[in-house]
């Protein structure tokens, strides 16, 4: 257990991968973790240690005394309607829960009686395209939203900027895309393994993805959630988490095949539609993250990937849930 001073962290959102990783690992420091989630959320062994409360996140009256009940020190908001499809779909609940959530939370802390530190998961989608393809994204890459969902982190992001700017301990935490196998399945990197798993249980020789050729900042779920952990006692400020590093879907899936013993091709399928939005080659340039909070990425790409696939090949055929993996969360690759 670390020397530092032990604290209570209410994090947002704690049903979810990126909740679910911190939560483990604030609680394996010693932490006391009050774990929110949306309510009516069905209970995860996952978040066992943690006093888990059900929170709508858009009900800033509850999060006060929420607050005041728990004496939280740090408010970790993870909170999101995380799809650009899904935002696209429904931008009045992007607007409420990406955005407006945000803002009343703010708000509380303001009138709160003493100093809580807040971070918030801000995302690279707010910068757009950046600077076009291969581009290097840092913490003054001009915001250029274009999406709804982008556009609701903005949003959020200026008014964290806000806060700090007043007095406040407000961080964001410009996070670049990132895995495991918690990740849900509705996104690429997840159904690539999963794909891949199904092919060594019941054969097939195609794994099927929409753009195979896109080229992503990707990284290790566990790695990045350390930086919220590392953020909580840091100087408050706005940090770019991500590898620096590129790879694109077809090389991905690559390595699951190769992990799972499996010969297949990877191709796209002819009705697949287009993505308007899919910005190729930004890399994030995590210097200030390094310099500032200590964080630089551990895990690689490829080693996630592969831990992925081993979970998923020992689920694949049996009622396994992801409630049955904790011991291989914390098995895995680790920073």
């Amino acid at each position: 257990m670390s020397s530092a001073r032990l604290l209570t962290h209410l994090v947002t959102g704690a049903a979810g991968q990126d909740g679910i990783l911190l939560t483990r690992r604030l609680l394996a420091a010693g932490h006391r973790v009050v774990a929110c989630v949306a309510p009516g959320a069905a209970p995860s062994a996952l978040l066992d240690g943690a006093e888990v409360v059900e929170h709508d996140v858009r009900d800033t009256d509850a999060f006060a005394t929420l607050l005041t009940r728990t004496g939280a020190d740090v408010v970790h908001n993870l909170a999101a309607l995380s799809s650009v499809a899904a935002s696209w779909e429904d931008p009045a609940a992007s607007q409420e829960i990406n955005q407006d959530a945000v803002l009343g939370m703010l708000d509380v802390l303001r009138g709160h009686d003493r100093a809580v530190t807040f971070v918030q998961a801000s995302s690279a989608d707010i910068v757009g395209a950046g600077d076009g393809p291969g581009s290097t994204v840092t913490e003054d890459t001009p915001l250029a939203p274009v999406s709804p969902y982008a556009e609701h982190k903005a949003a959020a992001h200026r008014a964290v900027r806000t806060a700090r700017a007043d007095g406040h301990r407000a961080t964001n935490l410009i996070l670049f895309g990132h895995t495991s196998v918690l990740h849900a399945p509705r996104f690429v990197l997840p159904r690539i393994t999963t794909q891949v798993a199904q092919l060594a249980r019941a054969g097939g020789d195609t794994v099927w993805l929409q753009a195979p050729g896109v080229r992503r900042d990707w990284g290790a779920a566990g790695d990045f959630v350390r930086a919220f952990a590392l953020a909580a006692s840091a100087t408050p400020g706005d940090f770019v988490i991500g590898t620096g590093d590129l790879h694109d879907l077809r090389e991905i899936a690559g390595w699951a095949l190769a992990r799972a013993g499996v010969e297949a091709r990877v191709a796209r399928p002819e009705d697949a539609p287009e993505r308007p939005h899919d910005f190729d080659g930004l890399r994030a340039d995590a210097s200030r993250a390094a310099g500032v909070l200590g964080w630089r990425p551990a895990i690689t790409l490829r080693a996630e990937i592969e831990r992925m696939v081993d979970i998923e090949l020992r689920r694949a055929g049996t009622d396994r849930t992801l409630d049955d993996v904790a011991e291989e969360l914390d098995a895995g690759p680790r920073c």
